[in-house]
């Protein structure tokens, strides 16, 4: 999808803010030198009511298009998604699950799904799905993104989340016992400490984020420019074409023992 009027109005948005939150005035000038002063404006309750002609005339101009845009019902949920409490939350695995049926229908090759929790910002509703829904459970510039690893540096990781809450991930099967990896499956396979891995995932978990730093131990990481909601707005089209209702599927079980 095209989002350039809503990137416009947003960036016209920002530099409205920032003008209203810093306050300037030259102090002095001399011959070589121009000194500037400047002093932080709170942006808080007190502006509720202190409305700026300037950008309020800007959002009242594109405001009957964003609107069009943001309400556009591009699918149909058959359940409510909460918003996330960890990795076995159904918008976790909804998410996890449509990375890995995005990555085939592109073609990516990829052995399982990885996810950060932090950057699903909240639920998907019951019923239609809008622009708007999509927008504010990935609200960040993310894009798909394919790293290829070795399976120790997996082992690594996952000894990191058998001290910690796991990540949100897609077809995998995990065992953890007395705060360590006992075994992983991946597909059906075990997993093997020398065997390259291809896991889908987007662009700050690739870069280590969240705690993952040991991802950046990756052979290769391919950034595909697709951003995560655009495609999970294409996914749910797709769906919605043909004849589908959103659901939840959760590919990854994992047992503390």
């Amino acid at each position: 999808m095209d989002y350039s009027l809503l990137k416009k109005i947003f960036l016209l948005v920002v530099v409205a803010f920032v003008f209203a939150a810093c306050k300037s005035a030259v102090v002095a000038t001399t011959e070589k030198t121009t000194i500037i002063s400047y002093r932080l404006q709170p942006i808080d309750s007190r502006f509720d009511n202190q409305s700026d002609s300037a950008t309020s005339a800007i959002l009242a101009h594109y405001k009957p298009q964003m609107d069009a845009l943001m309400n556009e019902v591009i699918g149909n949920s058959a359940e409510e998604m909460a918003s996330p409490k960890g990795w076995d939350s159904s918008i976790c695995h909804f998410t996890t699950n449509a990375l890995l049926e995005i990555a085939e229908s592109l073609q990516f090759n990829a052995d399982f799904s990885l996810y950060n929790i932090g950057g699903i910002r909240t639920g998907m509703p019951k019923g239609d799905i809008r622009i708007y829904d999509i927008f504010s459970i990935f609200p960040f510039d993310n894009d798909i993104t394919i790293i290829s690893i070795e399976g120790k540096y997996i082992c690594q990781l996952m000894e990191g989340f058998a001290q910690r809450k796991p990540e949100p991930m897609g077809n995998v099967n995990i065992i953890f016992a007395q705060g360590n990896l006992k075994s992983m499956t991946i597909g059906n396979n075990e997993l093997d400490d020398t065997k390259i891995y291809r896991i889908v995932t987007n662009n700050f978990v690739a870069e280590g984020g969240d705690r993952m730093e040991v991802l950046r131990n990756a052979q290769s990481v391919e950034r595909t420019g697709i951003l995560i909601r655009d495609a999970m707005t294409d996914y749910i089209k797709k769906l919605t074409d043909e004849g589908k209702s959103i659901t939840a599927i959760n590919n990854c079980q994992i047992v503390y023992e």
